[in-house]
């Protein structure tokens, strides 16, 4: 029968999983509890929660998600760090090990598909969520603010041909720049 402790953090983890777009495995095995502690606060500031687990009860989580291939990933410390930017968060622990080289990033997990810590690494290349919001924002507010234009001082006719033009291109351009990103990921 499952202890208390073992039952609530099961409750966590699952909760990690679920609040979370990716989640991050790292071995803290020889930072200080000062370094740790500065690791937790700059990670808090970022909105990424990080937790130390039993690999034991984060394979319990992961086979309830039907994750498959974490097993090589947990053996010894296993600290989640979990939230909805990959590219912040892998961008963060990244600078934090150029500084404490104890710290170490096993793998990950994006969604359901557990990645490597190459992975990982690549995944600080993607752009954040924040500059992908303003690039579609950007994308859907360029064509309005050029029909308004338009309208104002030219044909409208071939001002408004002009413009729904250059929105079927930005669209096409931003999809594809979404594309590559997917498949740089993977």
């Amino acid at each position: 029968m499952p202890n208390d402790t073992n039952v609530q953090q099961v409750g966590q983890i699952r909760e990690l999983f679920e609040s979370s777009d990716v989640i991050l495995l790292t071995d803290f095995k020889g930072l200080t509890v000062a370094e740790v502690n500065d690791l937790r606060q700059k990670l808090r500031d970022a909105n990424v929660q990080y937790k130390v687990c039993k690999n034991t009860l984060i394979n319990v989580v992961a086979q309830e998600r039907e994750i498959e291939g974490l097993a090589p990933y947990l053996k010894g410390n296993t600290a989640l760090a979990g939230c909805d930017d990959p590219a912040a968060s892998s961008k963060l622990l990244f600078d934090f090990i150029e500084d404490h080289e104890n710290l170490t990033i096993k793998g990950g997990i994006l969604g359901t598909t557990v990645i490597d810590a190459d992975g990982v690494k690549a995944l600080q290349d993607m752009p954040s969520r924040d500059q992908l919001i303003a690039k579609a924002i950007g994308g859907i507010g360029a064509p309005l603010y050029g029909l308004v234009n338009v309208l104002n001082n030219g044909s409208p006719i071939q001002g408004f041909v002009n413009v729904l033009n250059n929105t079927i291109g930005q669209v096409t351009s931003v999809l594809t720049q979404i594309a590559e990103q997917k498949k740089a990921s993977e």
